[in-house]
């Protein structure tokens, strides 16, 4: 079954609405020429702020435009996810929206032992790495899970004494997966497998691509942790 592209669904939503280029330009503030060369494949799909403007103004389920323009399921459930917290006025509406929704970030989520504790600082082993985090119980066995937007990149190993990131990975890019002017990193260290999400401006200031080496640094205190149920 072939896909439907983003600007055969962004043409037959505006023209299902009733609109012409010049209407749904005034509604989002792009530009009708560009809307045009989206619509006829000779421009990328607009980044997810443009991209949340046109589902609004044409009634479409955004989710059905960011799928339409290439992005992975699981990014495109963590960058609306994202969105939403970042929207949300309040710590009632932030309930609604928890980050075990995103699939993204599920893929960030491991089951680990501790191998030492000072209180409720921990260290642990995630493959052949030792992270530090802090838990507060007392389980020696934790789920953690380490948000993907708080993953550093560097081309190289950083000063860690001016800043307080405790974990440092080295890793190489298995995948750069972009949405306008978001990316999607899956890092590979060793025995692990980690994504980040950064501006694509970012990692192309880094000048990263595929393959190419790089560090990661999370904070201990980015790591979330809970204990897991033993079975049986």
């Amino acid at each position: 079954m072939c896909k439907v592209q983003f600007g055969d669904l962004l043409q037959a939503a505006r023209q299902k609405k009733g609109l012409t280029l010049r209407d749904l330009a005034e509604r989002t503030g792009i530009h009708y020429s560009r809307l045009s060369r989206i619509e006829h494949g000779t421009r990328p799909a607009p980044g997810l702020a443009e991209i949340r403007l046109l589902a609004d103004s044409l009634d479409v389920d955004m989710s059905e435009l960011l799928v339409s323009s290439g992005t992975p399921r699981e990014v495109m459930e963590h960058l609306v996810w994202s969105e939403r917290i970042q929207a949300a006025g309040s710590m009632e509406a932030q309930a609604s929206w928890l980050p075990e929704w995103s699939i993204l970030f599920e893929k960030n989520t491991y089951r680990i032992q501790v191998t030492k504790r000072d209180g409720a600082l921990c260290t642990v082993r995630l493959g052949n790495e030792e992270l530090m985090l802090f838990d507060f119980g007392h389980a020696t066995k934790l789920t953690i899970a380490i948000p993907p937007e708080a993953v550093l990149l560097f081309k190289s190993s950083p000063d860690v004494t001016s800043c307080a990131l405790e974990n440092e990975l080295a890793v190489s890019i298995g995948k750069i997966r972009n949405l306008g002017q978001v990316s999607n990193l899956v890092l590979i260290g060793d025995g692990l497998e980690l994504n980040a999400l950064h501006t694509r401006m970012a990692v192309e200031r880094l000048g990263l691509s595929v393959g190419d080496p790089a560090v990661a640094l999370i904070a201990a205190t980015a790591i979330r942790t809970s204990p897991t149920e033993e079975v049986g």
